[in-house]
C-alpha cells in the first residue's frame, strides 16, 4: 500500500492544494497583472519649466491620464527637511517671544523697561567667565605699575582701526581709585563694533565726541560748528554699517560735571534711556540736561536728513539702577552696562559696587591683550614685567 503524498488533494501538503511547479499562485496572478496595467499620471503643478517637455500634449500626442492617480507636484527629500527645519525654528522663535501677537503685526518683546533682578537668575548672563584668575591679577599689577613710570606711560600699547591708547591713560583708568578716561571708552566701542559688528547686534556705540554736542559742551560758535561737523560725521559713518534707522539701541557715552552715564536711544521699546549710576531722573544734574540732549539729538537726526522715527513721541526712562559708592566709579559702570545691558532682557544680573574692583582689573587685561590690539609691543612689555 502507498502512502506517498497526493499534493493536488491533499490538505496537509507543505504546499497547499495546487502544484507550484506548474500553477502560478493567486498571490503571483495579482502581481502580473497589476505590473502589465500601464499608469500614466498628469502633473498639475509644475515646479520647473522644462522646454522640451511638451507639458501641454499635441492632438496627434495627448498626454493620457488616469482617472485614479494625478501627480500634483513633488519635492526633494533635501527640500522637505528644510522646509521643516524652518517651519520648526519659526514655532519655537514665536514662542520664545514675550509680547502678545496682534492682527497684522509681528510677535514682537515687549516695549517697556525690564529692570534687572536682585539675584544672578541665569548663570551665563553676567559672570559666566568665573572669579578672577591668578594671571588676570599679575598683568593688571603690571599694567598699573608701568603706567606710573616713564617712558612706558607715554608708550601707545594699544591700537584698534586707528584709535590709540596709551598705557598711563590705561593704568590711570583700572587702578584702585581711577577715573576712567575719554580715551578708554573710544577704543572700547571700536572692541565692541569688532566683537558683535551692527548688522548682528543691532547696537551702535558711539564716541564721546556725540555726547558731548548733545550736551552743548562747546565755548565758542566756531566749537559748536566744529562738534557739529563731527556729529554728523559720525552719524553718516556709522549708517554705512547699518543704517541707523534699523538699529535696536544707540549707546551715547556722556560726562557732565566729570560725571559719566549712558544716554541711551531704545527703537523698539520707541524711549530715551539715561542709565546713571549716581543721581536719579528728578536730580537738578538730570532735570537740566535732559531736554537739552534729547532735543540736540533729534536736531542732528534731522540735519543727517535720516528716516523719521517720530522721536518726539518718545517716552523718557531712568531705569532703577544699581548705584556707585564715590565718585570714581561711574567710568566702570558704564563700561559694564555698554556691554551688558538689555532693555527688555528679564534675566539680566545686577552690576554692583562689589563687582567694581574686579571689573577694573578684567578691563584693564582685557582691552589690553584683546585680539583686534594690533600693538604687540604693549602686550610683550605687560607680560615679561608681570612674570
Amino acid at each position: 500500500m502507498s502512502h506517498s503524498w497526493v499534493r493536488a488533494t491533499t490538505c496537509y501538503s507543505p504546499m497547499g492544494k495546487w502544484d507550484s511547479e506548474n500553477t502560478e499562485s493567486p498571490i503571483h496572478k495579482h502581481r502580473k497583472r497589476y505590473s502589465a496595467t500601464s499608469i500614466f499620471g498628469k502633473r498639475l503643478f509644475l515646479d520647473d519649466y522644462v522646454e522640451d517637455d511638451d507639458q501641454k500634449g499635441t492632438k496627434e500626442k495627448p498626454i493620457l491620464v488616469s482617472p485614479d492617480v494625478q501627480v500634483l507636484g513633488e519635492r526633494s527629500f533635501n527640500g522637505s527637511c528644510s522646509s521643516m527645519v524652518n517651519t520648526a525654528d519659526n514655532l519655537y522663535n514665536t514662542k520664545l517671544y514675550l509680547g502678545s501677537s496682534s492682527r497684522d503685526n509681528e510677535n514682537l518683546p515687549p516695549k517697556r523697561i525690564i529692570h534687572p533682578s536682585k539675584v544672578l537668575c541665569s548663570p551665563y548672563d553676567h559672570n559666566e567667565r568665573g572669579p578672577l584668575q591668578p594671571h588676570e591679577i599679575e598683568l593688571h599689577k603690571g599694567i598699573v605699575a608701568l603706567s606710573k613710570v616713564e617712558p612706558h606711560r607715554s608708550q601707545v600699547v594699544v591700537l584698534i582701526d586707528k584709535t590709540t591708547l596709551f598705557l598711563g591713560q590705561l593704568g590711570d583708568s583700572f587702578d584702585a581709585a581711577g577715573h576712567v578716561e575719554a580715551y578708554v571708552f573710544k577704543v572700547f566701542c571700536r572692541i565692541l563694533f569688532r566683537e558683535n559688528h551692527p548688522r548682528r547686534s543691532k547696537i551702535h556705540y558711539f564716541f564721546t565726541t556725540l555726547g558731548d554736542y548733545f550736551l552743548g559742551s562747546w565755548s565758542s560758535e566756531e566749537g559748536r560748528r566744529e562738534m557739529r561737523r563731527k556729529a554728523l560725521r559720525s552719524f553718516n559713518r556709522a549708517g554705512k554699517a547699518l543704517p541707523l534707522h534699523e538699529n535696536e539701541r544707540m549707546f551715547f557715552l556722556s560726562v557732565h560735571g566729570e560725571h559719566w552715564f549712558l544716554f541711551v536711544v531704545d527703537i523698539i521699546a520707541r524711549k530715551f534711556v539715561f542709565l546713571d549710576s549716581y543721581y536719579e531722573g528728578n536730580t537738578p544734574f538730570h532735570i537740566g540736561i535732559r531736554d537739552l540732549m534729547i532735543n540736540n539729538f533729534i536736531k542732528t537726526w534731522e540735519e543727517s536728513n535720516l528716516r523719521g522715527m517720530g522721536f518726539r513721541k518718545f517716552g523718557v526712562e531712568y531705569p532703577n539702577m544699581p548705584k556707585q559708592i564715590g565718585s570714581d566709579a561711574c567710568g566702570i559702570f558704564a563700561l559694564k552696562w555698554m556691554q551688558t545691558w538689555a532693555s527688555r532682557n528679564p534675566l539680566q544680573r545686577q552690576f554692583t559696587m562689589n563687582d567694581v574692583a574686579d571689573a577694573r582689573v578684567r578691563f584693564a587685561v582685557d582691552i589690553l591683550f584683546s585680539i583686534h590690539n594690533t600693538e604687540d609691543k604693549g602686550k610683550a612689555l605687560v607680560k615679561n614685567f608681570a612674570w
